[in-house]
């Protein structure tokens, strides 16, 4: 390694010439620390495309260089990126980009919540910050010990505690500690999605409209989107209703019957009557409105418009961080929702857990059956080699409950083992996981139709379909459980009662996730046999 591009021991100048030598320090740094393989491919793959859309926007693009510096601080990891020039943010996808530059955005996208930008002006440089990796397995850990914790403490409160020390504790403690969470993440639900679908929108205008490849990758997501939201709510209805929370929620246990929705109320209460009621009354589907119309209005309009577009990624990473804050206190929630259900129905409350991820869990399994089906009527092509290959990986994006943790693996297993053309799954896989979202779409319509059960709520068709309809917006949102307390407000059911599932999602996601992935090889694959872009001698190898 060429000793003048290093700084110090900690830094790197980073050019066209050097750049496997960075790739190779950036190898030698992560394997000191013991990072795994996927997370060193990881990080070399975002260094690589952030330094290329700086170098791109860089005047001189062949004598172009940046200073690639890596800090370690209580154990977090992360590379700084600082490019001179003029303000730039390549994080963000500009209307002058080309096609081709969309895959590589789309993988800065999926991992954006280890990427950060920041200007500074002092030194006229524009900084990317680059985490080593997300705390997700401690967050799993975590909730898995409020669950443990949550029933030890019930069951020796079911046993030992008097019956009005037990409703005092529910009444004045727990509830209000449920009610002022629920309070606050509906505080935070509604900007967030605004800013989020404005910038979904924004990015997927760009180069064309991602073009026709990229739209029939995001017509076959949608598809099976929609089937999966049927899927759950059948499945929820079969499953009924989950009588042991009402003593949790209500303890005379009589719940009443909630008016639900209806196909007139959507039609008529969608469009909001100011800016400001669909945040005011936490009203979703208005927000959903408000924010495709604000986001269409945005692409249309001519002139510069970067300040806008970075003020709207700013305040979705904001509102996003809002509501990622207050999931911090998931695992104490877990807890006392368990304490609180344990104490009042003993052991056997858990049964509510069990049952519904056991409906959850066999999304998966289902989900092998679409693709199959799907690949067999559709593409025309044995479904088998696809079963054989993607049963096994699958355990990846199970295991690490994040799919675009998972987007290299992803990328390297369909080229490599199912035989697709580097470029087309480079440019769909990315684009489909923002639509795939076929595991949270079936897990929150699965709790949602088992609490309408639960509460009573009449199931004509009128509801069934409104339902539907809400659940299929909710799911392109890839929001999960947190955006169903003002649904489960309108539909006359307490929002308090989603609390037994929220702080459990990452344990639910797993599955969830596994789904997601599967299904957004399933649409690519779909794609590349249309455009004769799969190698069948890799496939059926």
């Amino acid at each position: 390694m060429a000793d003048n591009a290093r700084i110090s021991d900690n830094s790197f100048v980073i050019t066209w010439e050097n750049f496997s030598q960075a790739m190779d320090w950036i190898a030698e740094k992560l394997v000191s620390e013991k990072a795994e393989p996927h997370e060193i491919y990881v990080m070399q793959l975002l260094v690589e495309e952030t330094f290329q859309r700086f170098a791109k926007h860089d005047k001189n693009l062949q004598d172009f260089s940046l200073i690639m510096s890596w800090q370690k601080s209580f154990h977090r990891l992360k590379f700084l990126l600082a490019a001179k020039g003029e303000a730039y943010n390549p994080l963000l996808m500009l209307p002058e980009d080309a096609e081709s530059e969309l895959p590589g955005y789309a993988i800065l996208k999926a991992h954006r919540k280890k990427l950060k930008y920041t200007r500074s002006r002092r030194r006229g440089e524009n900084i990317v910050t680059i985490k080593l990796r997300d705390p997700e397995y401690q967050e799993v850990r975590r909730i898995l010990a409020g669950l443990v914790s949550g029933t030890v403490v019930g069951a020796l409160l079911y046993f030992g505690a008097a019956q009005e020390g037990k409703d005092w504790l529910a009444a004045a403690v727990i509830e209000p500690i449920q009610t002022v969470f629920i309070s606050a993440l509906m505080m935070a639900i509604a900007p967030m999605i605004f800013f989020s679908v404005i910038e979904g929108i924004i990015s997927m205008s760009y180069s064309s409209n991602i073009g026709r490849i990229g739209w029939h990758v995001v017509i076959w997501s949608l598809l099976k989107l929609a089937f999966f939201v049927a899927a759950g709510l059948l499945a929820g209805y079969l499953m009924g209703g989950m009588p042991e929370i009402l003593a949790t929620l209500t303890i005379d246990g009589n719940s009443g019957n909630a008016p639900g929705i209806t196909v007139g109320s959507l039609l008529v209460g969608i469009v909001p009557g100011n800016v400001v009621s669909p945040f005011s009354t936490n009203n979703i589907m208005q927000t959903l409105f408000l924010a495709c119309f604000c986001g269409f209005i945005l692409n249309k309009m001519d002139g510069q418009l970067d300040w806008a577009r970075e003020g709207v990624r700013f305040m979705s990473n904001f509102t996003m961080n809002v509501v990622q804050t207050m999931s911090m206190l998931l695992p104490f929630l877990v807890c006392i929702s368990t304490v609180k259900m344990v104490m009042q129905l003993g052991i056997i409350g858990l049964w509510t857990y069990g049952r519904m991820l056991l409906v959850i869990a066999l999304g998966l399994p289902l989900s092998f059956i679409v693709a199959a089906l799907l690949i067999f009527l559709a593409g025309r092509c044995s479904p088998l080699p696809f079963l054989q290959k993607t049963v096994p990986f699958s355990a990846l994006p199970f295991s690490s409950s994040n799919s675009s943790a998972c987007l290299p693996a992803t990328l390297k297993f369909c080229v490599e083992k199912l035989g697709m053309n580097e470029r087309i799954t480079k440019f769909t896989v990315p684009v489909g996981m923002q639509f795939n979202m076929d595991g949270t779409a079936y897990y929150v319509s699965v709790i949602s139709m088992m609490l309408a059960c639960t509460f009573s709520v009449e199931m004509d068709v009128d509801f069934i379909f409104s339902l539907f309809c809400v659940e299929f917006l909710m799911a392109m949102t890839g929001v999960g459980l947190l955006v169903m307390p003002p649904i489960l407000e309108n539909m006359g059911i307490p929002g308090t009662a989603v609390m037994h599932f929220i702080g459990i999602e990452p344990i639910i996601d797993m599955p969830g996730t596994a789904q997601n992935v599967v299904g957004d090889i399933t649409s690519a694959f779909l794609v590349a046999g249309k455009e004769m872009q799969v190698d069948e001698a890799v496939y059926h190898s």
